[in-house]
């Protein structure tokens, strides 16, 4: 019985040694994990906050840096950085009436001051657009344009920056066509800076090595316009009358317009054409399929000529001078149709007194009608 119990107090004995020996490994094991004076049983594991950290506890990737001063606007205090702008039209190609824009080929030179890109010389130096600050200069309407000229600046010893590009293009320009084909037009070449206010910019007139401004030559290869005057001064560009403005140069040329190309083109055309509609009125009236034949003739050859001439008229909303004339002759031409018609009419009716009293008189109510149409529609 001694031996028995001897034997099973031994194995409890070692069952005890053995458990005290897992718990001291699991306490080193966790003592090791945990931070240095903590608590392993009382420490609670922290849960993970949704709490959105601020602008001051958000270290940058890397640091901001400034822009190089030579990519800043030169100013002093604050005030507007002054940039110096000559215009030169070299020549205009064409002014389209009908699309109500004009081809021309322009000559521009800006000149500004930045002391951070002085530089010991003799010489200029030659730099990109894009590495030094510039007003960004873009003309106003400009459609498709084709430049001479890289993008590039030279920079004068004591930091004098010279900007000079020339550009061919077409530019929209809308044109007031009232009074076409006897109308005067305003052109425009406006430069613009683009994101920049006067109080960014102060553009005045630039004065060439020979005493003069802004200018245009003396003559253009333009075949149906012809350049009265021009003026150029620095002009604010608004896209809208409420809107800021930026600053601008805006060159101005006023232009006639030489009508003998649409005299002899469409209206004489039309008048020989009235005239063909009243030639029925010297025909006797016996003649009736003659009559009514040169009349249709009349008014079908009138149509097919309108059909001819609208790539020549501008497409606008309102009635021009030369829309008048056109609707006024057509009008006539129809009339001659119908009056051709009346007199058949009254022939076969056995009216022939009045038939011809009707075609004595408008013998000369035709003449007097076509001197009025031209009145109404050129002189008034």
């Amino acid at each position: 019985m001694w031996l028995a119990w001897n034997s099973l107090f031994g194995k409890r004995l070692i069952l005890g040694l053995g458990l005290s020996v897992c718990l001291s490994s699991l306490a080193l094991a966790q003592d090791a994990l945990s931070p240095a004076g903590a608590d392993p049983i009382s420490t609670p594991v922290a849960a993970p906050s949704d709490r959105i950290p601020t602008a001051n506890e958000v270290t940058p990737a890397a640091p901001v840096q400034a822009p190089p001063p030579e990519l800043s606007r030169p100013t002093v205090w604050g005030e507007p950085t002054e940039v110096k702008i000559g215009v030169f039209v070299i020549d205009v190609d064409e002014v389209n009436s009908a699309d109500q824009n004009f081809a021309a080929s322009v000559y521009y030179i800006a000149q500004w001051k930045n002391p951070f890109l002085e530089h010991p010389g003799p010489g200029p130096k030659i730099s990109s657009l894009t590495e030094v600050w510039n007003p960004r200069l873009t003309i106003v309407g400009q459609q498709m344009a084709w430049k001479s000229y890289p993008d590039s600046v030279e920079i004068q010893p004591d930091g004098t920056v010279t900007l000079r590009q020339k550009v061919w293009g077409r530019f929209s320009q809308p044109l007031k066509l009232q009074d076409f084909p006897f109308d005067r037009q305003v052109l425009s070449i406006h430069l613009a800076a683009a994101g920049l206010s006067e109080d960014d910019v102060a553009i005045t007139p630039l004065t060439f090595e020979s005493g003069k401004t802004s200018s245009i030559a003396d003559q253009f290869s333009l075949p149906d316009f012809q350049v009265i005057s021009f003026e150029a001064a620095p002009k604010p560009y608004k896209p809208a009358t409420i809107d800021e403005g930026v600053a601008g140069f805006e060159l101005k040329m006023e232009v006639v317009r030489l009508t003998m190309y649409y005299l002899l083109k469409v209206i004489v055309p039309l008048c020989l054409i009235v005239i063909m509609s009243w030639l029925p009125r010297w025909i006797s009236l016996d003649q009736a399929g003659t009559n009514i034949g040169i009349s249709t003739s009349a008014f079908l050859t009138l149509v097919a000529y309108m059909f001819a001439i609208t790539m020549l008229l501008p497409k606008v909303s309102y009635v021009t001078r030369m829309d008048r004339f056109i609707l006024l002759s057509t009008l006539m031409v129809f009339l001659g149709l119908l009056h051709t018609v009346t007199d058949n009419f009254l022939l076969n009716r056995g009216y022939k007194r009045t038939a011809e009293r009707l075609q004595t008189w408008s013998r000369v109510a035709y003449p007097v009608f076509l001197v009025g149409v031209l009145l109404l529609s050129f002189a008034l």
